[in-house]
């Protein structure tokens, strides 16, 4: 039976060089973003490539995003067997002199519908073939780092829901895992002016998109359980696991050059 996998935030950045990389695997693809243009012109891209490509452009902070996703899976008959929840946003600034709402919705889009993709992907797939599911969380769930608030804290529920849920689903033929990238080459840091300052800062550290998404595909397929790319990256998440949490703070603060 036609399997398809879907990629949330896959118009861009690490969802597209997942899209890229699952297609040379010969996998057939549900492409999930606001820009029906940009997901269009990438569909098209990736047809080319020999694989069955579906879209669907909404808005994954629009009430109910989730539910109407798999509604349309359902109606369509799409047999999904991997879910890659990769949406997500977040900014660089001190947690008061950022918008309120902005933050609010940094939690609803890296949190909360990243939970439901998960639920109902769970609860309309095939339970008797193997399932996948990767959600992309960041090095910045190893550890707080001030300026980036909300979105570390966001990145460290992504990595301890993975990391119970694989436990949870071992028995289940369900691959679950957590992709923890460090600075990536991507849009993420092409917004405003202070995150473009911590890109020329760390431009040394930062990884192609498609190195990343490819590591996280094939620790997925491998059943991996928490996937950091680089060796930097690495030694960095274990560094802050052994350091005193006040100097792990401190240490974040210095490296993205924040003063107290």
């Amino acid at each position: 039976m036609k399997t398809y996998t879907i990629i949330t935030g896959a118009s861009k950045g690490i969802g597209k060089a997942f899209a890229f990389e699952c297609a040379a695997k010969k996998m057939n693809l549900i492409l999930v973003a606001r820009s029906a243009e940009l997901l269009n012109k990438l569909a098209d891209e990736l047809t080319a490539t020999g694989v069955e490509v579906k879209t669907i452009a909404i808005d994954l902070l629009e009430a109910k995003a989730a539910d109407k996703i798999f509604d349309r899976i359902k109606s369509e008959q799409w047999n999904v067997n991997m879910l890659i929840n990769n949406a997500g946003i977040g900014d660089h600034g001190a947690f008061a002199k950022q918008s309120l709402q902005h933050q609010l919705n940094t939690m609803q889009l890296n949190m909360n519908v990243m939970v439901e993709m998960a639920y109902l992907f769970l609860h309309n797939s095939d339970k008797t073939q193997k399932r996948y599911i990767l959600n992309t969380a960041s090095t910045g769930a190893f550890q707080p780092v001030p300026n980036f608030s909300i979105y570390t804290a966001t990145k460290a529920f992504i990595l301890s829901f993975t990391e119970s849920l694989h436990f949870e689903m071992k028995q289940q033929l369900v691959h679950v895992t957590a992709l923890c990238p460090g600075g990536t080459e991507t849009e993420f840091f092409s917004g405003s002016e202070n995150m473009q300052k911590v890109v020329k800062k760390n431009q040394a550290y930062m990884m192609p998109a498609k190195d990343v998404a490819l590591q996280g595909l094939e620790g997925l397929l491998k059943n991996k359980t928490i996937i950091i790319p680089g060796l930097v990256n690495k030694v960095g998440a274990v560094a802050a696991q052994l350091m005193p949490r006040k100097m792990v703070v401190s240490t974040a603060a210095k490296f993205f050059d924040i003063k107290e």
